[in-house]
């Protein structure tokens, strides 16, 4: 598993966002659950573990021995759990709201198998942390003790030490409910395919450049746009993500030797490939002459209000609009 890992890290750090999925359906379960043991509420567990991956594929680059990828995004885990755990108010829980609010759309079946997950929640919560992340990793994610140890970076022996603990903690009618119960809630394909929509939502721009330090360096000291990974070079190449403003696009920058523009002409001079909002063309403008970037003249249309063009590093075109 180390070595197919390792692959992976390398094929995803290159933008292979096939080999990611791998990765993520690898160790969807392992994240759910170690999220679940700290939240206990799979809901919550669900979206921690998306963010998970999210910041995963941003901070791929950053993990120095990629056959850890598991113990690394354990890691992640915890510390997005425990965030997330902060910023929770204390509320009713979602299942006891919904059986409240539409207890008339629930059978008895649905309603039994609810009564039992808050069964196995409130016995969860009465275990230490380390005997419920066990715990979750086992029934919920179907990892074997070795597994879970490799995961935790833990002996197995400590594992196997946990797991026997745990279950005479929770009495033997209870170990039965909670692999039953557990085991239900496991996630399958449709979660990967959430994070992958995501993944490939956000580098969703592919930006060939000559050269990727200079690229990125560029637009985020002139443009001001956001660095979401850092230059990364590899055998076959070299890439960066930035975002477009806060709530904009990514774009996936990757080095090519021989450079094919990705401008595209309108009327004979090269079109804009994407556009960029200001709050003050006129300062922006000023700001962009003085750090020596190469900007058209200024236009003020009445409907469109007042834009220019700049051009970076490759020559293609990027339009700023107020």
């Amino acid at each position: 598993m180390a070595n197919e890992d390792r692959e992976r890290v390398r094929q995803s750090v290159q933008g292979d966002t096939e080999a990611f999925r791998q990765l993520v359906g690898r160790y969807a379960n392992a994240v759910f659950a170690a999220a679940y043991a700290r939240l206990g509420n799979p809901h919550d567990a669900e979206d921690v573990a998306q963010e998970v991956f999210v910041k995963a594929w941003y901070n791929l680059s950053r993990l120095e021995e990629p056959e850890k990828f598991g113990s690394w995004l354990m890691s992640i885990t915890r510390h997005t759990a425990e965030d997330w755990a902060r910023k929770l108010k204390p509320a009713q829980g979602f299942e006891e709201a919904m059986l409240i609010g539409n207890s008339a759309n629930f059978t008895e079946e649905s309603v039994l198998r609810r009564e039992q997950r808050q069964i196995v929640r409130a016995a969860l919560e009465g275990l230490d942390e380390k005997y419920r992340q066990v715990t979750t990793l086992y029934y919920i994610g179907g990892y074997n003790a070795r597994e879970i140890a490799t995961l935790s970076d833990v002996s197995v022996s400590l594992v196997e030490s946990r797991l026997r603990r745990a279950k005479a903690i929770l009495k033997k009618e209870l170990v039965a409910l909670a692999e039953q119960t557990m085991t239900d809630q496991a996630l399958g394909t449709a979660f990967v395919t959430k994070v992958m929509r995501r993944i490939t939502g956000l580098a969703c721009i592919n930006l060939p450049v000559r050269n990727v330090d200079v690229s990125a360096r560029w637009y985020v000291e002139q443009l001001g746009v956001i660095l979401l990974r850092e230059p990364t070079r590899f055998e076959q190449g070299a890439n960066a993500i930035i975002q477009l403003g806060e709530h904009g696009p990514s774009v996936l920058m990757h080095e090519e030797e021989e450079l094919t523009p990705l401008h595209f002409t309108r009327n004979g001079k090269p079109a804009p490939i994407f556009e960029l909002r200001t709050d003050d063309a006129d300062a922006f403008y000023a700001q962009l002459l003085e750090q020596g970037a190469t900007v058209t003249n200024r236009y003020d249309n009445a409907p469109c209000g007042k834009y220019f063009h700049v051009h970076d590093p490759d020559g293609n075109v990027i339009t700023i609009v107020e």
